[in-house]
């Protein structure tokens, strides 16, 4: 059975700056959003939408179980893919974006295999 979610990401500002893990040189970033689901098995997914300012990085972490390939895609407001990440079984996935423009997005977060909970991070860069 596949599900459908729509979340309005809200850009709310953190009181702490943080380092992303996986980010490969060290910047900061503020946690602006975070959600914890479930997927159900392979094609099963969780949408999100938020509006995201132009010029600012944002880094989208995908937190997954060992057992399960979840990957994360996220779509301008004309349904382009922008920017994917495909790792693969129980590998983090974080993904960037600086949009060219404001505008809405649609982030897809879907079981290429597997199921299990995943924790989705929205972070800003300061």
């Amino acid at each position: 059975m596949l599900k459908r979610k729509a979340v309005v990401l809200l850009v709310v500002l953190a009181a702490i700056a943080i380092t992303i893990p996986a980010v490969a040189y060290s910047s900061s970033y503020v946690k602006i959003y975070e959600d914890t689901d479930w997927l159900n098995g392979p094609g099963d997914y969780w949408d999100y939408s938020g509006t995201f300012s132009r010029g600012r990085t944002y880094a989208f972490q995908l937190i997954v179980p060992g057992n399960a390939d979840f990957d994360i895609k996220i779509y301008d407001e004309n349904g382009h893919l922008v920017v994917s990440g495909t790792n693969g079984r129980g590998e983090t996935e974080t993904v960037y974006l600086t949009p060219r423009w404001t505008g809405h997005f649609t982030i897809k977060v879907f079981s290429y295999s597997g199921r299990g909970w995943y924790t989705l991070r929205v972070y800003r860069k300061v």
